[in-house]
């Protein structure tokens, strides 16, 4: 019981900010917000500012932004003149996407803040400061093995240049562009001499002789520019992943129903949010940031009755200089939203048909 309840306030809270997000675009940009609900379900308290209505209800989970025109529907109650510059369709196009794709990155912001909170409360673990150069592997077939290097040898110099770290033994084989190096190691006591010819590596887009360092790590608290940089990082990063899931999803490489790359319902989720709480707040922030990224991206999909949807049309609008018509819209995302329930309950089912 407890999970659901943390599940429903999680998900409630990336909902209210997903509104929130065109709460704030909507207002800068002069549309008139009927009404800005903090919550879902009956009214506790309500109150009337700048035109808007705030709502607080009941159940403090979600939220929603009602702005005069977003609908189509020219018969809302107390609506503005259909000529009237506050409603939704008569302001700028560009301020229809901005409003449009507000909810999803606020979504993207919200991520990258958790992320950024973890790394500078938390930290993460980073290498620590090499201060020897012994080889901990060789790699088989590379110069290094042809040369005689084994495990256990300590460079003391490269050309002639002493190294000191394992920083600067990368640094001086870079440093020669793969010409031949002369290499002065010291084994169980005995200074030796080696020469080798490094090798281009692809991959690393490098040279390399094939020798390794084993690596210890250490957690560190990031500073603020440092989490910010990671953060966005591990954002884009989660993205990429979204992106190739619906990628693969699309071309029929993975289906909806598998376990490890299928779709997962409200189940699927309140299941996740279970094994995240018994490892920590960590994890359930970081749970919480993966989940906020998804809910952005996804709803820039064109997928009718998403924010990529109105996203489409707005640009359709834009190439043929002239909006679509509110019905035709309007009976597309009815056929959209549709969809997306019956999406909704067949995800849900295979969701209980896994834990059972």
């Amino acid at each position: 019981m407890m999970s659901f309840i943390i599940a429903v306030l999680l998900l409630g809270f990336l909902v209210f900010v997903h509104e929130f997000g065109h709460f704030i675009i909507a207002k800068i940009s002069g549309m008139n917000v009927e009404t800005f609900s903090i919550g879902m379900g009956p009214a506790i308290s309500t109150f009337k500012k700048g035109g808007t209505e705030y709502v607080i209800a009941a159940i403090p989970a979600g939220g929603y932004v009602s702005v005069t025109g977003a609908t189509g529907d020219l018969d809302e109650e107390d609506a503005l003149d259909p000529d009237d510059p506050r409603r939704y369709p008569n302001r700028p196009l560009l301020h229809r996407a901005f409003f449009a794709a507000a909810g999803p990155l606020m979504n993207l912001l919200v991520a990258v803040l958790i992320f950024m909170l973890i790394f500078m409360s938390v930290g993460v673990e980073v290498p620590k400061m090499e201060t020897d150069t012994i080889i901990s592997t060789v790699t088989d077939k590379s110069p290094a093995q042809a040369a005689g290097l084994q495990a256990g040898d300590r460079v003391l110099a490269v050309d002639g240049q002493a190294v000191n770290s394992w920083a600067a033994l990368q640094k001086a084989i870079g440093d020669q562009k793969g010409a031949a190096l002369n290499l002065q190691i010291d084994r169980q006591g005995q200074v030796q001499e080696v020469t080798l010819m490094p090798k281009w590596d692809k991959g690393e887009e490098r040279y390399l002789i094939g020798i390794a360092h084993k690596t210890e790590y250490e957690q560190r608290q990031l500073s603020l520019a440092e989490a910010a940089k990671a953060s966005v990082k591990m954002t884009k990063q989660m993205s990429m992943l979204i992106f190739d899931a619906v990628g693969n999803l699309v071309t029929g490489k993975a289906s909806v129903s598998d376990k490890e790359e299928g779709l997962a319902g409200p189940v699927g989720i309140v299941k996740a949010i279970d094994e995240s709480t018994q490892h920590g707040l960590v994890n359930v922030l970081m749970l919480t940031a993966a989940l906020s990224v998804n809910l952005g991206l996804l709803n820039l999909l064109p997928i009718p009755a998403l924010d990529g949807s109105r996203l489409l049309f707005l640009l359709l609008e834009a190439v043929r200089g002239r909006p679509v018509s509110a019905e035709k819209e309007g009976l597309v995302n009815l056929v959209g939203f549709a969809f997306l329930m019956g999406l909704m309950i067949y995800v849900t089912f295979n969701d209980i048909s896994r834990l059972v």
